[in-house]
């Protein structure tokens, strides 16, 4: 499961109609991003569910989706989950408790990062096990066995900022509003979220 990060900040910075521009650009990225025997299953907002027969093609499909998100000019990163596990399959909807577990361990992760579960790691390649490190054993709300979590170790993203505000890069290379607050420069999507961020900077400081 994969999903953007601090999509809602930027529906209530830039309104819906931007939210679903980004979100049909995010389908046309996540299209693209599909490797192997990867498969779309379900579409739910800014959420994206895809399935496969081989560990190895999920992880090839987040790590595009996850490169490919962060060279988007004013986009969101994502967040993802990855977990093995028997599923089923009904009238197109997910059941079982793979799909919970997959859920939780996305809303563990980050911007810009993708976790699995051990059982997800233990059945890939030797070759790809090594670009995951442990960080931890995790207790996952309503799932009674606990479970350790890798994180993919990728590249960092270019060189680009994070708008404090509605959490959208900004491309360093880019002409873009900015402003200093306590020594700190901040960049800005917009003089919109300049102006929001510059009348109560502590609000969004304590959110980026």
């Amino acid at each position: 499961m994969a999903d953007l990060t601090g999509y809602t900040a930027m529906t209530d910075v830039h309104g819906g109609a931007s939210a679903a521009k980004m979100v049909s650009k995010y389908m046309e990225i996540v299209d693209s991003a599909v490797h192997g025997s990867t498969t779309v299953m379900q579409r739910i907002g800014d959420q994206v569910v895809m399935i496969a027969d081989h560990c190895s093609d999920l992880l090839e499909t987040a790590k595009k989706l996850n490169i490919l998100t962060q060279e988007e000019h004013h986009f969101l990163s994502i967040h993802a989950g990855l977990h093995f596990g028997n599923i089923l399959i009904e009238n197109g909807n997910l059941f079982g408790s793979t799909i919970n577990i997959a859920a939780r361990i996305m809303n563990l992760a980050n911007r810009g990062q993708i976790l699995c579960s051990s059982s997800f790691i233990d059945r890939l390649p030797a070759d790809s096990q090594h670009l995951f490190q442990s960080i931890g054993i995790h207790k996952l709300k309503n799932v009674m066995a606990n479970i350790e979590l890798f994180q993919l170790q990728s590249s960092p993203a270019g060189d680009v900022h994070i708008d404090p505000v509605c959490h959208m890069h900004i491309a360093s290379s880019k002409q873009s509003p900015s402003a200093n607050y306590l020594g700190v420069s901040y960049h800005f999507c917009s003089e919109n979220c300049k102006s929001m961020f510059l009348e109560t900077p502590d609000r969004f400081i304590a959110h980026s």
